[in-house]
């Protein structure tokens, strides 16, 4: 079955639909639209326009649902259709579960945050890591990707072969534990102290923990559910060059754990989200630790709290994400406003449309009319289609030079992207196919990388910033956007 979607031009008029419309339901009833009306209007032109195919949102406040509908099929062969019931990959939404887990056991004494990960897992060959490294990404250990390149080509992907091959080959740290951010396999080690330490397995505390006092009902962890036959799943999908939908999946032998794979229903999602201000699950003293921004030495602070939550200058605004393949999460909520919001999709979003979407829904449950918006259309001319693909190509740091430098930007402040260090993560990505991408810091602060994720565009973990370029004159500009601090724009500084 293939299903047909818009050309891409056609997205410099969608945000800005969505507000007229707004604004004519606004005129014929002469006052404003209630939240459920303005949300439909948004995601009912997202999916017409062919943008926001098949999934899901939720949204309410306090202990009312104000709004919740599905769109498209979870799974396009078998027909099923996509309802805020369907579970999907949540991908790195696993995080935020995992860090409970472990506060959860350092609440209760059973092991503490500050303990070398050694006391609990005496084969692992990092002496210097502590427990709360795992879940602030602070550890310095490499990601998955790289790790498991190590792997026989189609071994199945688990939990215990990972810890296997951390010990056996014990890969040089990116930095010294507790002074960096790098997306590593810390939460999976992570889930394995779960297990170690309860002498549970992870799907088990959860179910039991988690997701039974929440009443996640669709929610499971997925090796754990490997073997059965009778669930149809929701599958992954993306555009083709031609316009039609193709598969894009998660592939079947990854059953790891901690970092990602749970699937679950949005209306699960929303039920995890509101239970940090309506029914927490850790204690009082737990909480506030948790949703604190770790300390990474040097007056740097990570972008990203013990818990796994990005959270707002203020601190009592969060959301997470979670991005595989075909399939996007965006979770958020309030505790002031006691509101929270899901969305999950399991068609590729574009890039540019993420935090847009999420920044147009924080308006709506704010009362505000969602800003008009539209494709940036980003794209260096001087950098090579092929550094885009991070699967086919083979860009050196000279694919990426056109965009190296300084840039001033406004409000999110000096922004630096220069090549990596040696023994930065680039390092453990040639273990697999030699990819290299830049690193930026802003304002001399943390070194983070700048994942190529589309033609034109950047992600930066830690800072949760999509960054994109154009040019003028010669110069490249960049264009800067994040949730909590919308977009900044700045052109490379001439000395």
């Amino acid at each position: 079955m293939q299903t047909m979607v818009p050309s891409r031009a056609r997205l410099a008029t969608l945000l800005f639909g969505v507000a007229v419309a707004i604004l004519a339901s606004c005129a014929r009833v002469e006052e404003a639209p209630s939240v459920a009306d303005s949300i439909d209007t948004l995601m009912s032109s997202l999916q017409d326009q062919g943008y926001f195919v098949s999934g899901a949102v939720v949204a309410g406040r306090d202990d009312e649902i104000l709004y919740e509908r599905g769109f498209g099929l979870a799974n396009v062969a078998e027909g099923v259709p996509f309802t805020p019931d369907t579970p999907a990959h949540g991908a790195s939404m696993a995080k935020t579960l995992t860090a409970t887990a472990i506060l959860m056991l350092d609440e209760e004494g059973r092991l503490r945050l500050d303990d070398p990960v050694t006391d609990y897992l005496p084969e692992f060959p990092y002496p210097e890591i502590e427990v709360r490294h795992l879940l602030d990404h602070s550890s310095g250990l490499l990601p998955e990707g790289p790790l498991l390149a190590l792997a026989p080509r189609g071994e199945v992907h688990t939990n215990q072969l990972l810890l296997d091959l951390l010990v056996e080959h014990a890969p040089p740290l990116a930095f010294t534990p507790g002074t960096g951010f790098l997306y590593s396999a810390g939460p999976v080690i992570a889930a394995t102290l779960v297990e170690r330490v309860t002498g549970v397995s992870y799907a088990s505390f959860l179910r039991e923990r988690i997701f039974e006092p929440l009443e996640m009902d669709a929610s499971f962890v997925r090796a754990a559910e490997a073997e059965e036959s009778d669930r149809v799943r929701t599958l992954g999908y993306r555009r083709s060059p031609d316009g039609t939908l193709e598969l894009f999946d998660e592939p079947a032998n990854r059953h790891e754990y901690g970092g990602t794979g749970i699937d679950y229903s949005t209306r699960d999602l929303y039920r995890w989200v509101s239970s940090f201000y309506a029914r927490p699950l850790l204690g009082e003293s737990a909480l506030r630790a948790g949703l604190e921004p770790p300390d990474l030495g040097e007056g740097q602070r990570s972008g990203i709290s013990l818990l796994n939550w990005y959270h707002s200058d203020g601190g009592r605004r969060f959301y997470f994400t979670g991005d595989s393949r075909g399939f996007y999460t965006f979770a958020y909520w309030d505790a002031d406003r006691r509101h929270a919001f899901v969305y999950m999709s399991n068609t590729l979003l574009p890039n540019w449309l993420r935090p847009r979407l999420a920044m147009a829904l924080v308006d709506i449950l704010e009362g505000r009319r969602p800003a008009p918006g539209e494709d940036p259309g980003y794209g260096l001319a001087a950098v090579p289609a092929s550094s885009w693909d991070l699967y086919a190509g083979l860009p050196s740091p000279n694919d990426f030079a056109p965009v190296l430098g300084e840039y001033e930007m406004e409000p999110a402040g000096r922004v630096t992207i220069e090549n990596p260090p040696p023994n930065w993560l680039n390092v453990g990505w040639q273990l697999r196919d030699g990819w290299f991408a830049p690193v930026v810091r802003v304002d001399g602060g943390l070194t983070l990388n700048m994942f190529p994720v589309e033609p034109g565009m950047f992600y930066v973990p830690c800072l949760d910033a999509w960054a994109g370029f154009t040019e003028s004159d010669g110069e490249p500009t960049l264009h800067w956007t994040q949730v909590f601090k919308g977009t900044s724009t700045g052109k490379r500084i001439v000395e």
